[in-house]
C-alpha cells in the first residue's frame, strides 16, 4: 500500500498538476518538500510551519 498527494488536495482553487505517490510517509515528504520548494517557493520555516504540516497531514491518500 502506498501513499499519495495533489497539490490540489491541498489548495482546490490549484491549477498545479503535481501528483506525488510513494510507498513510504518519508518518501512521499522528501517528494512533496522538493516540488514545494522548486515550482512554488516554499521555505524550509513554511514547510515546517505547524499548520502547514498538518494540512498536509489531512490530505495525504493511501492507496
Amino acid at each position: 500500500m502506498g501513499f499519495k498527494l495533489a497539490c490540489r488536495d491541498l489548495d482546490a482553487k490549484s491549477a498545479c498538476p503535481y501528483v506525488a505517490r510513494s510507498e513510504t510517509m518519508e518518501e512521499l515528504q522528501a517528494e512533496l518538500t522538493k516540488h514545494a520548494k522548486t515550482v512554488h517557493s516554499y521555505t524550509d520555516e513554511q514547510l515546517k510551519d505547524p499548520k502547514m504540516m498538518e494540512a498536509v497531514k489531512a490530505a495525504v491518500k493511501q492507496e
